[in-house]
């Protein structure tokens, strides 16, 4: 009996049938229609009451605020409204809460700003539809609610123009208050209004590379006059500031390689870095392409409950501010991320979570009881037996492959399970590789119905965390500068090496699936690496990344250039970089069988990128399928496109992974 077998306690009695063919009660329609997305969160910390963002497949990919409540959760905005920014094009940062308990939030996809009164179910526009002007990140003053600071966004001309704004709700106006750089993020009210802080940068850099923190006294309807508290362009990336409730200003500084916590005392002028031992090489902070980011919260003038990742998995700690002392709030949540986390008192916070053997859901957490959790709401109900649950592993594998191989690069990778079924003895696996998008973010092992899809299934599947990854200090993140299409994919060919090395695949029978940059990292490894894949799936991945520079929208436009050219290149040479790493004109190496699947809306990845590299694959006779779905953008938001797409994978997989072990 091979050690997947023995590992999910089978026995003899047990259907034999070969790894990928076993049934599983994880379907299509349950992933589709079954299952929401938390998107973020607000606390009215005066009243108790919790209200959480829902992305909705079933409702067509809506955004909608629902209140939870004891007796369960209630929609509270009405269905013809749908709160999603696209500030960035990813958006976050779509609504937020009033002293006075009105939520604040913009619509999709007229652009306009409502509050909206939970009590009374009242909706009042504070701006009016608009095709260029697009707001988010919003935060209310604290005694003076008619004001309101967001980040605005002009499309008005070729030009887009980022801003700091403030929203006088009252006489629906809006007040620019900085504009001088190229990007703007968390624009927040000191806790006695009379304080504003923001982060900022310009191109060239992201945020995760280059960013600032200001603050600046707060008068409605002056500009801004900032002062710089901290971060450095291309050198310190700066996120997540907050006011504590006494002036305090806490950030996230990676100026020491790892995204470290840090705070400026009132009245200070030099911040200080909350000195934690033992956690000097773990992150606090993350990728901010989506704004409005919370993994930390304070509590008191002298308590912060905070999210730490270590090797890409989050755990949550209790930070004591007067001794730098933290205790660990072992809640069993190993993926938290983006809008996550509020205070609902001195004690207790509200935190959007995954772990291994459940799935992301909002949890109740009182600190003072051994950091009691309570289920508020899962985002998916299902009944499955934990008896079929394959449980996460972090692996750090050597490199082996290409230039650089120096080092070591990690995955996530999830074995096959399933209770029901055992394969025959000797036999090992067909493995699925996970390409993350980004491609500055990472995969964390909380558990993900959609991989427990095909373990439960019989395959493995290994989602890499190649170089460029967060999650691991700023050095790794750096890796793939320069990079691009070469460092990356290197990686998932030696993650390949070490899975086959420990006898935990089948070599034969590898595939590899990507989107977005993961699309492009699929595209890219079947062009250098062609021996090494049965089959891949690419969705909306780049093939031509001089047509991507072309066309991308402001927010990453000189991120390809950043990605690909080395120390010392210029933009003289880009041009042969762009080529020589663009699958489109490498199809001749390609070998391997090629689905590729693509949303007709998509202002990130356009539909002719997919095209493209579909006509250059049949012109030379490749195995090459393409699904263009409708109405679709940079990432599945439907419930049908969502099935489709899952079964259509399904079919690809059998007939390219499945293939030798059904003969």
């Amino acid at each position: 009996m091979s050690d997947f077998n023995r590992t999910a306690g089978m026995t003899d009695e047990l259907q034999n049938a070969p790894f990928g063919t076993w049934t599983s009660p994880i379907t299509a329609e349950l992933l589709s229609s079954g299952s929401i997305r938390f998107e973020g969160l607000q606390v009215n910390a005066s009243t108790g009451q919790v209200y959480v963002l829902e992305s909705r497949p079933a409702e067509g990919g809506r955004y909608c605020i629902v209140e939870l409540l004891e007796s369960g959760a209630e929609d509270i905005l009405p269905e013809q409204f749908n709160a999603m920014s696209t500030v960035h094009e990813y958006g976050g940062g779509s609504f937020a809460i009033s002293p006075d308990g009105s939520l604040i939030f913009t619509n999709h996809p007229t652009n306009e700003v409502f509050s909206l009164y939970p009590k009374s179910g009242n909706i009042t526009r504070i701006l009016p539809p608009t095709e260029t002007l697009r707001f988010a990140d919003f935060n209310v003053h604290p005694t003076l609610p008619q004001w309101v600071l967001a980040v605005q966004e002009d499309h008005s001309s070729n030009v887009v123009v980022n801003s700091i704004v403030a929203v006088d709700a009252n006489e629906r106006e809006v007040f620019i208050l900085a504009q001088d750089a190229d990007f703007y993020q968390h624009p927040k009210f000191s806790a006695d209004g009379k304080q504003i802080c923001w982060t900022q940068w310009n191109h060239p850099d992201m945020p995760w590379t280059g960013c600032e923190l200001y603050s600046a006294t707060w008068a409605p309807r002056e500009r801004a006059s900032g002062i710089l508290i901290a971060g450095e362009a291309g050198r310190e990336s700066i996120c997540q500031p907050r006011w504590g409730p006494d002036g305090t200003l806490f950030f996230v500084s990676d100026k020491t390689g790892y995204w470290q916590l840090y705070r400026l005392a009132h009245g200070a002028t030099r911040p200080q870095i909350v000195s934690l031992k033992g956690l000097e090489t773990a992150e606090f902070g993350s990728r901010e392409s989506y704004l409005a980011n919370c993994t930390y919260v304070v509590l008191t003038r002298s308590t912060i409950v905070a999210t730490v990742n270590k090797d890409a998995t989050s755990r949550l700690i209790l930070i004591d501010l007067d001794t730098e002392q933290y205790t660990e709030l072992n809640l069993g949540l190993v993926d938290i991320q983006r809008d996550a986390i509020r205070t609902l008192s001195a004690t207790e916070f509200i935190v959007i979570g995954t772990t291994l053997t459940e799935p992301q859901a909002v949890y109740y957490v009182n600190t003072r009881n051994q950091g009691e959790k309570r289920l508020l709401r899962p985002s998916i109900q299902f009944n499955i037996p934990a008896s079929l649950i394959s449980e996460s592993q972090h692996i750090t594998f050597p490199r082996c492959y290409g230039e650089n191989q120096v080092g070591s690069s990690h995955a996530i990778f999830v074995p096959p399970k399933n209770p029901g079924f055992q394969a025959r003895r000797g036999c090992r696996p067909p493995v699925i590789l996970w390409m993350h998008g980004g491609p500055t973010t990472h995969v964390a092992p909380g558990l993900s119905l959609a991989i427990q899809y095909w373990t439960s299934r019989g395959y493995a599947y290994a989602c890499v965390n190649y170089a460029g990854s967060t999650g691991y200090g700023r050095a790794y993140r750096m890796l793939l500068q320069g990079e691009w299409g070469v460092i990356d994919i290197a990686d998932a060919a030696s993650c390949v090496s070490f899975l086959i090395s420990q006898h935990l695949i089948d070599g034969s029978r590898v595939g590899i699936v990507g989107e977005s940059a993961g699309g492009y990292a699929v595209l890219q490894a079947l062009c250098v690496y062609p021996d090494l894949w049965a089959g891949a799936i690419s969705l909306y991945g780049v093939s031509n990344l001089k047509a991507l520079a072309e066309t991308m929208h402001k927010f990453e436009s000189q991120y390809v250039q950043q990605l690909v050219l080395k120390d010392g290149q210029t933009m003289e040479d880009v041009g042969p970089v762009y080529r020589s790493r663009s699958a489109c004109y490498n199809v001749d190496k390609i070998r391997a069988p090629l689905l590729l699947l693509q949303g007709d809306q998509d202002t990130v990845v356009p539909e002719s990128q997919t095209k493209e590299m579909q006509q250059t694959m049949k012109e030379q006779g490749k195995d090459v399928e393409v699904v263009i779905y409708k109405g679709e953008g940079h990432g599945w938001e439907r419930e049908n496109t969502i099935k489709a797409s899952i079964e259509k994978e399904t079919q690809f997989w059998a007939r390219t992974l499945l293939q030798k072990a059904m003969r």
